[in-house]
């Protein structure tokens, strides 16, 4: 039988996610065209300036891309294009949606990979040696710092931070430099503020999460057989503890990476001027572009569904014993 059921489940999971997407997908269209404006307003305040007749440029406009057919036509209209790979036109920027996320997506996307790996990498690495150091100095004063990181908001700690460090000190710009190279350790430096501001509260989360994980699986009897074989202290807590404490540590870190795609990345970037998919699906918003908002929308739903299948994937390496029906 082997993993056949992993597979059906995969499976699954996948037309799951598809149908829920859809749905995303249908209520945003919904929304955003219900709305009393139009995405051809954003022509019309140019031209009132020159002179010329607004409401035959507007028929005009919506004419032209389809805005005065009945909404229901509109969505038929949307999901044949997008099923043949026409996401729309952006009514915003002049350019095709799909151009335009390509030509965004990378900065939202180092913004999170970062975020995500410096929350990570020392949230683990503290609440590991906090476990071990319990009730020592060290530990109260890594619990006392993570209590204030989560209960930092992120928009907050950015603008403290640019007040801090680009006004007062002039060591960071205090906007992010799109002219600077992607690769290269000018752009690096210019990530540090949105990464430290992202990454601040899930990098105090991990760091609890782990040392409560770590704590209860230190005090199993495994790791007193483990120590009683003789084994070194460094490969009963990396070998055996850590690896127990990190089920509960994948749900949490996977959960933030889906929240951060929909939350606080869209906010640090604003904060920061960091033209990511947040950046321009806000602006997107307010010019009722509805194509940017609801292509963004969708991106980022297929993100989030399939991070949890990827941790519950996950949850079945690491211990075998999980199956799902």
């Amino acid at each position: 039988m082997g993993k056949s059921w992993l597979r059906d489940y995969i499976i699954k999971r996948l037309i799951y996610t598809v149908i829920i997407a859809w749905g995303i997908l249908t209520i945003t269209f919904i929304l955003v065209r219900v709305g009393p404006s139009s995405p051809a307003d954003k022509y019309l305040a140019n031209l009132a300036a020159r002179g010329q007749d607004i409401a035959q440029i507007r028929a005009a406009i919506e004419a032209r891309y389809g805005l005065d057919k009945p909404i229901y036509e509109q969505y038929v209209d949307y999901m044949g294009n997008l099923f043949q790979g026409n996401w729309g036109w952006s009514f915003s920027t002049s350019m095709p949606v799909t151009e335009l996320i390509k030509s965004h997506w990378i900065y939202s996307f180092q913004l999170i990979l970062l975020s995500s790996l410096f929350a990570a990498f020392l949230g683990i690495l503290i609440g590991i040696y906090s476990a071990v150091k319990q009730y020592t100095k060290t530990d109260y004063a890594f619990t006392f710092l993570s209590f204030i990181g989560i209960s930092i908001p992120n928009f907050w700690l950015g603008i403290m931070l640019i007040l801090a460090f680009s006004v007062k000190l002039g060591l960071f710009k205090t906007y992010y430099d799109t002219t600077l190279p992607l690769f290269s350790l000018d752009n690096l430096k210019a990530l540090v503020l949105p990464v430290i501001t992202l990454g601040t509260g899930m990098l105090a989360g991990y760091v609890r999460y782990t040392r409560s994980a770590m704590l209860d699986n230190l005090r199993k009897a495994f790791v007193t057989t483990a120590r009683a074989k003789g084994l070194p202290e460094r490969t009963v807590i990396g070998k055996h503890v850590f690896r127990n404490a990190m089920l509960p540590l994948v749900t949490i870190i996977m959960f933030d990476l889906g929240s951060i795609v929909f939350g606080g990345a869209y906010l640090t970037e604003i904060i920061f001027g960091i033209p990511g998919l947040g950046q321009i699906s806000f602006n997107a918003i307010f010019a009722n572009d509805y194509p940017v908002v609801v292509a963004v929308t969708l991106i980022g739903t297929f993100i989030v569904l399939l991070v949890n299948l990827m941790t519950d994937i996950t949850y079945t390496y690491l211990d075998p014993r999980i199956r799902y029906d």
